[in-house]
Parts: structure tokens; sequence; C-alpha cells
């Protein structure tokens, strides 16, 4: 069976998500990021990153978010979450990475201060995420003009990835007023009825 270490609302919850959408069984070996569980050897010797999440499937141990959905989507995904064809699989990948690469990291630290600040968050931080965040979202406000998901017609893994990620500025009190189309976007990645599903087991 399937392995996943990590929290189901860490990145790992994205590897949940796509695993439940595709209707695959699994394993969820629950642990926080910066955990001790993390820094273990035996954890390390799956992932020497000491991060999560990291999937197990018979003899392949693999890390990097990306990297999951984008196996789980090839190998399990029969058109599900995917392209069929070499030009819808860039796009997927194109609108994935744009996310990973321009936002990613504002993103994330406007959660770290959410999390961690006790309230009092690093103004000179959330102000040099927010312009970053401000930068790039414009051109993915363009892109979902006009459509559900972010690349073609159907539910894919940059939808899991981007929206997801761009949910964590949400939490940190980012305002989305100005960017309609990404927040519906985000919602309905949210409200998806996977995330449902997921969500329910998470409180079981």
């Amino acid at each position: 069976m399937i392995k996943v270490y990590g929290s189901v609302f860490s990145r790992a919850g994205m590897v949940m998500l796509a695993l439940e959408e595709l209707g695959l069984e699994y394993e969820a070996v629950d642990m926080l990021p910066r955990s001790e569980q993390t820094q273990s050897s035996e954890y390390r010797a799956l992932n020497p990153t000491g991060k999560i999440p990291t999937l197990v499937d018979g003899d392949l141990v693999l890390f990097e978010t990306q990297a999951i959905l984008f196996f789980l989507a090839r190998k399990y995904g029969n058109g599900r979450l995917w392209g069929s064809t070499p030009e819808e699989e860039a796009d997927i990948l194109r609108w994935s990475l744009f996310v990973s690469n321009q936002m990613e990291v504002p993103a994330l630290d406007m959660l770290i201060q959410f999390k961690f600040s006790k309230g009092n968050p690093d103004q000179a931080v959330m102000d040099r995420a927010t312009a970053e965040l401000n930068r790039f979202l414009p051109t993915l406000e363009r892109q979902l003009d006009g459509r559900k998901w972010i690349s073609g017609d159907h539910f894919t893994i940059a939808d899991i990835h981007g929206a997801m990620v761009l949910s964590w500025p949400k939490l940190g009190g980012f305002d989305y007023t100005a960017y309609p189309e990404v927040h519906r976007w985000i919602k309905s990645v949210l409200s998806h009825p996977a995330q449902k599903k997921l969500m329910a087991k998470a409180a079981t």
C-alpha cells in the first residue's frame, strides 16, 4: 500500500488530496514539519532533507511535493489530474512551476508569520511578501479569467499545488479582493469533493 509521511495540514495534504481524487488506498503517517519525527535517523533514511512529505510506493521512495504529484498523476491517473498531449502536460507544469518559483516563498513567509509570531508578525516580512504576491498574482488572475481551473478544462495537479500554496497567505491576512478569480479558484479547490473527504477523515 502507498504510504505518505506528513500532516494533512502541511504540504503532505496536497499529496493526500491527489490520492483521494484518484481513489487510491494509502496509509498516512502523521508527522508535523520540523518535528522530532522528521529528524529521526529512520525518517532521514527515507528523506535526507528531514522535510515532508515523503511517499513510499513499493520500492519507490520519493520526496518533493510536485514530483510526488507528477508521479501519482502519471502512474495512476489514467488522464485524471494530468494532460493527454505534450502541450497539455507542459501547460500544467508551467502553472505549477509558476506558483512554485514566483509565489511559494512569500506565501510560506506569510504562513510562518501566522503560525509562529504569536499574533505579532514581522511587518517587514509581511510587506515584502505582499509586494511579491502583488507582483505575480495579476498574471494568475488573467489566466483564470473565464476558466474554472488553471490549466485546460479539468482539475489537475497544478490546481492542487497552486491553490493550496496560495491559501497560505489568506491565513496570514492577505486580501484577495483585487484578485477575485484567484480567490474563487482557491475556494473551489478547498471545497472540492476530494478535499472535503480528506478533511472529514482528518476530523475523525
